[in-house]
């Protein structure tokens, strides 16, 4: 019998780390076959980023390794089947995955046997038939072999696997989750394919229509997940929310939480296209407690770059609808912008962010840079060369994970220039964008934001453009810290020498997004900010009654570590105000002696519990201010 082991690590986050599900559901596939069955073992997988000479010694005679490739564990891979290969030069080694394909590198390193191109289950089982003597390698479509030294293709065609087999339901995973040192979060696939061509996005390429897994199986698995006490599921179908039979799929999930509580959460990349749809799975989601967040993703606000990538997105007025529901309902709705795509310029970027804010989107906007994917559209030379694209290779760290000294590099291709925004610009647009997110989206001054949005009319680009000069102007004070650090990070990553994330001592070991990181160096000297920044928001004001008033509130809403409960006598319903605002049905600033009660008992008294909890945990959905207030008896 020959042995074959399989190989997708992934990083871990605390305790906790996803099944290898890709690799899981080509052996759940391959092995359905009898003459497979009679020729091979499956030993074992490899889903942990650990010591590569330690994993070495858990080898026993292979006769092939596969390995499943992506952004975050390619050099790794490399790395991995490059000591198994000098171990055991016969083991036959095997890529496939996102971060391969016929143009790669890969094609240059002699210790890679065969590559598998696409979708792999088919592939994948051929190959273990054809190194049987079984079929004809030739025969096999979407393969790479080395033949006399040099990598020869075979035809590349659209293959679509007849019927899914789950790695969950045949038991591949059983072993593994009896790890007890270990939480396992679940990746669920109810369907395969993505009717969008995006360019940023290797789904793009892939040209494939959308096939509905069988239901009953779809039901299995969420079984298996109810049993086996899995807390967090991710559905990786692109467009979740798509068809009709998902609010099915989630009724189903949400009875197995109801029945033992697990599982605990549900997470998906949601369809653009049947908002309805999803806003009523994410309020069941919400009312079991079970959701993380609606994505109302945009990617751009700009007509002419949306063409440039090939998307459209949904109108505006009912976007300004949903964030509407959403907020009402107290659903986190996030939405995505992607910085550095082809006709964006810093000007268009700074209106798109207007727009959103605008439209109500207060809680959580998330900022990507544009990364060019091997297999997507924009991954190709041609279209490289029609927008001048130009990147710097960062060192590429997945956020909220502690770094590991033991373990391979893994490194990013970020778009940094193109035809339309030079480098410059993409370093003033991502500092303005964290400024955005941090101090409006996670509420360090949102609601001054806000007011001087309605009541004077000043743009929330042009507060948060003048908040920077502000930083500018005053390098020693807190905000002026983290202008400096913000210039100095995105300065290194534009010069292939820097990364997007960082450590930040007083919050424990984990590795944060700059946004996150710049919102707790500020709330490391929380009180120092607010009195260096009233001056620059005085000048707004001509009312010192409501600027104090506001001052008071916008401070003491924000959670911040050991801060208890707080009380605050107003001469204005503050509360009821922004209620109106987040609501999008805008009510007038009512002057009324109140008394309020702001809870802060649900907020970790510790530093790293707080940056955790409040931070990570809650950065979609403002949950990094306080929802929990009350009003008192004068």
């Amino acid at each position: 019998m020959k042995n074959i082991y399989m190989v997708q690590p992934n990083s871990q986050y605390g305790n906790s780390v996803y099944f290898p599900y890709a690799v899981g559901s080509l052996i759940a596939y391959a092995f359905k076959n009898e003459e497979i069955k009679k020729e091979y073992d499956f030993i074992s997988f490899f889903y942990k980023k650990e010591n590569i000479e330690e994993c070495i010694k858990q080898i026993d005679s292979p006769f092939a390794v596969g390995f499943s490739c992506y952004v975050w564990n390619y050099e790794y891979n490399k790395a991995f089947a490059r000591a198994i290969k000098e171990k055991w030069p016969e083991c036959r080694i095997i890529f496939g995955g996102h971060q391969v394909n016929e143009k790669s590198g890969i094609l240059e390193e002699d210790y890679i046997d065969y590559i598998i191109l696409g979708e792999g289950e088919q592939s994948f089982e051929s190959l273990l038939l054809a190194l049987a003597g079984k079929c004809d390698i030739k025969s096999i479509p979407n393969l790479m072999y080395r033949e006399d030294g040099v990598f020869t293709s075979t035809e590349k065609m659209l293959t679509q696997i007849p019927h899914r087999v789950s790695p969950y339901v045949e038991g591949y995973f059983d072993e593994i989750v009896k790890n007890e040192e270990l939480e396992f979060s679940a990746i669920l696939e109810t369907n395969r394919g993505c009717p969008n061509r995006c360019a940023f996005c290797d789904w793009g390429n892939i040209k494939s229509r959308v096939r509905l897994y069988n239901m009953e199986l779809v039901k299995k698995e969420i079984d298996w997940f109810s049993e086996n006490r899995i807390e967090y599921v991710y559905a990786a179908d692109a467009n979740f929310g798509l068809f009709p039979r998902d609010e099915e799929i989630i009724d189903y999930i949400i009875q197995k939480h109801s029945e033992n509580g697990y599982p605990q959460k549900f997470q998906a990349t949601y369809s653009k296209n049947n908002p309805e749809v999803v806003f009523r799975i994410n309020k069941r989601l919400n009312e079991a407690g079970m959701s993380k967040g609606a994505t109302l993703s945009f990617q751009s606000m700009n007509e002419g770059v949306l063409k440039n990538i090939g998307r459209e997105n949904m109108p505006l007025d009912n976007y300004k609808k949903l964030m509407g529901m959403y907020n009402t309902e107290g659903i986190a709705a996030y939405s995505e912008i992607i910085i550095g795509l082809p006709g964006e310029t810093y000007d268009t970027m700074k209106e798109g962010i207007e727009t959103l804010l605008e439209c109500g989107q207060h809680s959580s906007i998330n900022f990507f840079n544009c990364e060019l994917l091997k297999n997507s559209i924009m991954g190709s030379p041609d279209y490289v060369e029609q927008y001048d694209i130009k990147t710097a290779v960062t060192e590429q760290h997945q956020y909220h994970v502690i770094p590991s000294k033991n373990t391979v590099k893994e490194f990013s291709d970020i778009v940094i220039s193109t035809s339309s925004m030079t480098t410059e610009m993409w370093i003033d647009i991502n500092i303005f964008s964290v400024f955005v997110r941090a101090f409006h989206n996670l509420g360090l001054l949102q609601c001054v934001a806000i007011y001087l949005y309605y009541e004077e009319g000043i743009k929330y680009s042009d507060f948060y453009e003048r908040l920077i000069a502000f930083s500018k102007e005053n390098p020693s004070s807190v905000c002026g810290r983290v202008y400096d650090f913000l210039k100095g990070k995105y300065t290194e990553v534009s010069q292939s020498s820097g990364s997007l994330t960082c450590v930040i001592p007083e919050f424990g070991e984990l590795l944060w997004p700059l946004e996150e990181a710049s919102f707790l160096k500020v709330i490391l000297e929380y009180d120092k900010f607010y009195d260096e920044i009233t001056g620059f928001i005085a000048s707004y004001f001509k009312d010192e009654k409501i600027f104090n008033e506001l001052m008071a509130y916008q401070k003491s809403i924000v959670k911040t570590p050991y801060k208890n409960s707080i009380e605050l006598s107003l001469g204005f319903d503050f509360p009821a105000y922004f209620t109106s605002v987040y609501e999008n049905n805008y009510s007038p600033l009512k002057q009324s002696d109140c008394r309020i009660l702001i809870d802060m008992r649900d907020v970790p008294s510790g530093f790293p519990e707080y940056a955790e909890r409040t931070v990570w945990y809650g950065r979609k959905g403002s949950k990094n201010t306080a929802s929990n207030i009350s009003y008192l008896e004068r």
